[in-house]
């Protein structure tokens, strides 16, 4: 029997896209969800450095293909 992955909650937004505080809910959200993730991967034994430098680079090549698709459109 495999293991049970834990899962993160993300909350739907509650203000429409115009709204000016949905910039500070997103962050709020988003923070919590990737504070949950990095204390899961610690917990299953990585490093907390291995964790934050991976992330890094796995986000900076999300932006850089999403500005490529973007772009493409």
């Amino acid at each position: 029997m495999e293991p049970t992955r834990p899962t993160i909650q993300i909350s739907a937004p509650q203000h429409a896209a115009n709204n000016p505080y949905r910039v500070v809910e997103r962050e709020e959200v988003l923070a919590e969800a990737f504070r949950e993730f990095v204390l899961t991967a610690v917990a299953a034994g990585w490093k907390e450095t291995e964790v934050a430098l991976t992330l890094a680079d796995i986000a900076d090549e999300y932006v850089m293909a999403l500005a490529r698709r973007v772009a493409a459109n």
